[in-house]
Protein backbone atom coordinates (compact mmCIF):
# COMPACT_ATOMS: atom_id res chain seq x y z
CA UNK A 1 0.00 0.00 0.00
CA UNK A 2 0.99 3.20 -1.06
CA UNK A 3 2.73 5.61 2.07
CA UNK A 4 0.13 8.41 1.13
CA UNK A 5 -3.21 5.97 1.24
CA UNK A 6 -1.34 4.23 4.69
CA UNK A 7 -1.46 8.23 5.97
CA UNK A 8 -5.30 9.43 4.88
CA UNK A 9 -7.11 7.65 7.97
CA UNK A 10 -4.70 9.84 10.69
CA UNK A 11 -5.25 12.88 7.97
CA UNK A 12 -9.48 12.39 8.68
CA UNK A 13 -8.41 11.57 12.52
CA UNK A 14 -6.84 15.33 12.36
CA UNK A 15 -9.59 16.77 10.53
CA UNK A 16 -12.39 15.10 13.07
CA UNK A 17 -10.92 16.52 15.63
CA UNK A 18 -10.42 19.99 14.19
CA UNK A 19 -13.89 19.77 13.77
CA UNK A 20 -14.38 18.37 17.23
CA UNK A 21 -12.90 21.88 18.58
CA UNK A 22 -14.51 24.07 16.10
CA UNK A 23 -17.74 22.84 17.52
CA UNK A 24 -16.42 23.38 20.98
CA UNK A 25 -15.27 26.97 20.18
CA UNK A 26 -18.53 27.75 18.82
CA UNK A 27 -20.60 26.76 21.87
CA UNK A 28 -18.37 28.41 24.52
CA UNK A 29 -18.86 31.64 22.41
CA UNK A 30 -22.81 31.27 22.03
CA UNK A 31 -21.90 30.66 25.67
CA UNK A 32 -20.20 33.66 26.01
CA UNK A 33 -22.59 35.74 23.89
CA UNK A 34 -25.24 34.76 26.53
CA UNK A 35 -23.52 35.69 29.41
CA UNK A 36 -23.10 39.39 27.71
CA UNK A 37 -26.45 39.75 26.80
CA UNK A 38 -27.58 38.80 30.45
CA UNK A 39 -25.39 41.18 32.06
CA UNK A 40 -26.54 43.80 29.86
CA UNK A 41 -30.07 42.99 31.02
CA UNK A 42 -29.24 43.09 34.18
CA UNK A 43 -27.39 46.32 34.03
CA UNK A 44 -30.63 47.65 31.94
CA UNK A 45 -32.86 46.68 34.72
CA UNK A 46 -30.60 48.55 37.53
CA UNK A 47 -30.59 51.68 35.45
CA UNK A 48 -34.81 51.52 34.57
CA UNK A 49 -34.75 50.96 38.64
CA UNK A 50 -32.84 53.86 39.16
CA UNK A 51 -34.98 55.74 36.73
CA UNK A 52 -38.04 54.51 38.31
CA UNK A 53 -36.84 55.68 42.10
CA UNK A 54 -36.11 59.02 40.74
CA UNK A 55 -39.41 59.52 39.27
CA UNK A 56 -40.99 58.12 42.57
CA UNK A 57 -38.29 59.82 44.85
CA UNK A 58 -41.13 62.05 46.36
CA UNK A 59 -43.44 59.38 46.46
CA UNK A 60 -41.09 57.54 49.21
CA UNK A 61 -41.66 58.80 52.95
CA UNK A 62 -41.18 55.32 54.69
CA UNK A 63 -38.17 54.72 55.61
CA UNK A 64 -38.88 50.70 55.17
CA UNK A 65 -39.66 51.50 51.64
CA UNK A 66 -36.16 53.17 50.77
CA UNK A 67 -34.53 50.20 52.81
CA UNK A 68 -36.41 47.65 50.61
CA UNK A 69 -35.41 49.74 47.92
CA UNK A 70 -31.21 49.62 48.49
CA UNK A 71 -31.74 45.97 49.72
CA UNK A 72 -33.15 45.07 45.96
CA UNK A 73 -30.41 47.25 44.38
CA UNK A 74 -28.15 45.59 46.20
CA UNK A 75 -28.96 42.09 45.04
CA UNK A 76 -28.77 43.20 41.66
CA UNK A 77 -25.74 45.04 41.77
CA UNK A 78 -24.15 41.40 43.33
CA UNK A 79 -25.99 39.74 40.73
CA UNK A 80 -24.53 41.80 38.00
CA UNK A 81 -21.07 41.47 39.97
CA UNK A 82 -21.34 37.73 39.67
CA UNK A 83 -22.35 37.96 35.45
CA UNK A 84 -19.47 39.86 34.99
CA UNK A 85 -17.48 37.16 36.50
CA UNK A 86 -18.92 34.74 34.42
CA UNK A 87 -18.45 36.94 31.74
CA UNK A 88 -14.77 36.87 32.44
CA UNK A 89 -14.62 33.25 32.94
CA UNK A 90 -16.24 32.90 29.73
CA UNK A 91 -14.15 34.81 27.63
CA UNK A 92 -10.61 32.95 29.07
CA UNK A 93 -12.58 29.53 28.31
CA UNK A 94 -13.36 30.82 24.80
CA UNK A 95 -9.12 32.16 24.24
CA UNK A 96 -8.19 28.97 25.81
CA UNK A 97 -10.63 26.66 23.40
CA UNK A 98 -9.94 29.30 20.40
CA UNK A 99 -5.81 28.27 21.06
CA UNK A 100 -6.48 24.45 21.10
CA UNK A 101 -8.65 25.23 17.50
CA UNK A 102 -5.46 26.77 16.66
CA UNK A 103 -3.29 24.20 17.49
CA UNK A 104 -5.88 21.23 16.12
CA UNK A 105 -5.83 23.39 12.46
CA UNK A 106 -2.01 23.28 12.41
CA UNK A 107 -1.55 19.59 12.84
CA UNK A 108 -4.53 19.37 10.60
CA UNK A 109 -2.54 21.49 7.67
CA UNK A 110 0.78 19.80 8.26
CA UNK A 111 -0.82 16.21 8.16
CA UNK A 112 -2.53 17.41 4.82
CA UNK A 113 0.99 18.62 3.94
CA UNK A 114 2.64 15.06 4.43
CA UNK A 115 -0.27 13.70 2.64
CA UNK A 116 0.19 16.06 -0.43
CA UNK A 117 4.37 15.63 0.38
CA UNK A 118 3.67 11.43 -0.19
CA UNK A 119 1.28 11.57 -2.69
CA UNK A 120 4.17 14.04 -4.81
CA UNK A 121 7.00 11.65 -4.03
CA UNK A 122 5.23 8.63 -5.35
CA UNK A 123 3.90 10.09 -8.92
CA UNK A 124 7.59 11.33 -8.94
CA UNK A 125 8.45 7.37 -8.66
CA UNK A 126 6.25 6.50 -10.60
CA UNK A 127 7.26 8.95 -13.42
CA UNK A 128 10.82 7.87 -13.13
CA UNK A 129 9.38 3.98 -13.35
CA UNK A 130 8.11 5.33 -16.41
CA UNK A 131 10.83 6.93 -17.80
CA UNK A 132 13.36 3.67 -17.04
CA UNK A 133 11.02 1.17 -19.00
CA UNK A 134 10.70 3.64 -21.87
CA UNK A 135 14.43 3.91 -21.57
CA UNK A 136 15.06 0.31 -21.50
CA UNK A 137 12.85 -0.63 -24.22
CA UNK A 138 15.42 -0.12 -27.08
CA UNK A 139 17.62 -2.47 -24.99
CA UNK A 140 15.08 -5.73 -24.67
CA UNK A 141 16.01 -7.53 -27.69
CA UNK A 142 13.27 -6.61 -29.37
CA UNK A 143 12.59 -4.29 -32.74
CA UNK A 144 12.68 -0.72 -31.43
CA UNK A 145 10.36 0.63 -34.64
Amino acid sequence: MKRSRRLLPVCQLKEQAERAEARKLADLQRELEQARRQQQELQGYLQEYFQTIQSQQQQVTQASQLGLYQAFISRLQAAIGRQEELVRQRQSAVQAQSRKWVEANARRKSMEQLVERARQEEALEESRREQKSQDDRPYRGGNPF
